[in-house]
């Protein structure tokens, strides 16, 4: 299931993801989709692994 919303970001940071996203052939919204599940492996790595219970999801 996708999940969609709304996300508010200072232009210029919004401007760097389209331009990093555009290197790696990516739009901005897959880079920052890509940047979350990046964020999330390095916590599991070095936190905890994140076990979700199905309301949770």
């Amino acid at each position: 299931m996708d999940v969609k919303f709304t996300m508010v970001m200072e232009e210029e940071l919004a401007r760097k993801l389209s331009y990093i996203g555009k290197y790696y052939g990516r739009s901005r919204t897959k880079e920052i989709e890509w940047a979350c599940k990046l964020w999330v492996q390095e916590f599991e790595k070095n936190v905890d692994k994140i076990e979700l219970a199905e309301e949770d999801a």
